[in-house]
């Protein structure tokens, strides 16, 4: 089902995986290539496979796409499907039965600004962080949890839901039952009309079937919010398919792409940049738009973080966090006290 081309770098780090399906190419293509050389920024000889369908195969070859120059492995699968958020979907939960060793896997919008050479718990078959909501299975997720419960009778477990844009694999036999059983869940939903694969994995998660390492929230930090300011990030995580598959304004991953789309060339700087301040939203776009105020309030996060202590960061930003979501109240309430009586 599979093929494999090697070019034979090879480094400390695990391989480090990406699933493209995208036969038109065009921007997930670009954003996995980005991806990937972010990771040979940090690992130039680094073992990078890209996973991929026939269709993508065939398009990165006819066009001579840069993925086929900065992968060390291409692995072509047939999936049978043209739908790309189908057979993407399907090559991520079989991934563990196409690559030898130990693997890193990452989303396309995933970018890697510290090592990954190290740091990886030796305890578990697999390891992921928490999904972006620490207290469990996210407000936006629980209608598709219900309703993958009711039609298909899978249990989760409401205080921990994972998130599964990065995943460290150990090549285990427990990780490879893991991976069996989230196909074939995974199949089971796409049977009733449902190709996300996260809740499959979740599931699986919840059987105890592999030995499950918890990853800090900096393995994979959710992006979509710049209020969610955690500890010392080693991947940046964008989640553009939060935005309709859109690379959000102002991020680091827009200007990496744009950049890369215009030149052919990956913004070093703009990411050693990213690393040094762990931010990773970029200003000048927001002025262009007029967005005064937001990157007002981003310039004063980013010297809050280069300069201030850590536990004072914290500090001022949750206090930050708890105004803007006071504030309209308290507004609300000394306007009702204002109002004249009659």
């Amino acid at each position: 089902m599979g093929t494999s081309i090697p070019i034979g770098r090879e480094d400390r780090a695990p391989a480090i995986c990406f699933v493209v399906a995208a036969k038109d190419l065009g921007l997930h293509a670009d954003m996995a290539a980005v991806a990937a050389l972010a990771v040979r920024r940090l690992h130039p000889r680094a073992r990078i496979v890209v996973a991929t369908d026939e269709p993508t195969a065939q398009a990165i070859e006819r066009r001579g796409h840069a993925l086929r120059e900065i992968a060390s492995d291409v692995i072509v699968y047939v999936t049978g499907n043209n739908d790309r958020r189908i057979s993407s979907r399907h090559i991520k939960t079989v991934l563990r039965q196409l690559v030898k060793g130990d693997y890193l896997y990452l989303d396309s919008d995933a970018i890697a600004v510290q090592p990954l050479d190290r740091g990886w718990p030796e305890g578990g078959d697999l390891a992921l962080a928490r999904d972006w909501n620490p207290g469990g299975i996210s407000a936006d997720e629980l209608p598709q949890v219900a309703m993958l419960r009711a039609e298909l009778g899978w249990h989760f477990q409401a205080e921990r839901y994972f998130n599964g844009g990065v995943i460290f694999v150990r090549d285990t036999p427990a990780a490879h039952a893991f991976y069996e059983e989230w196909h074939r869940r995974w199949q089971q939903a796409l049977s009733v009309g449902f190709w996300l694969d996260q809740p499959a994995l979740n599931s699986v998660l919840a059987t105890g079937i592999a030995k499950v390492a918890i990853l800090p929230d900096g393995d994979n930090c959710a992006m979509h919010s710049t209020t969610m300011l955690r500890g010392r990030v080693r991947v940046f995580h964008f989640w553009t398919g939060a935005h309709g598959d859109e690379i959000p304004m102002g991020t680091l991953l827009g200007h990496l792409v744009a950049r890369f789309q215009r030149d052919g060339e990956l913004d070093g700087e703009a990411i050693r940049r990213a690393a040094r301040d762990n931010f990773p939203w970029m200003v000048k776009p927001l002025l262009a738009r007029g967005l005064y105020c937001r990157a007002t309030m981003l310039i004063a996060a980013r010297v809050m973080r280069r300069f201030f202590p850590g536990w004072l960061f914290r500090m001022v930003a949750q206090l930050r966090v708890f105004i803007l979501r006071r504030l309209p109240g308290l507004i609300a309430r000394y306007r009702r006290k204002m109002l004249p009586l009659k």
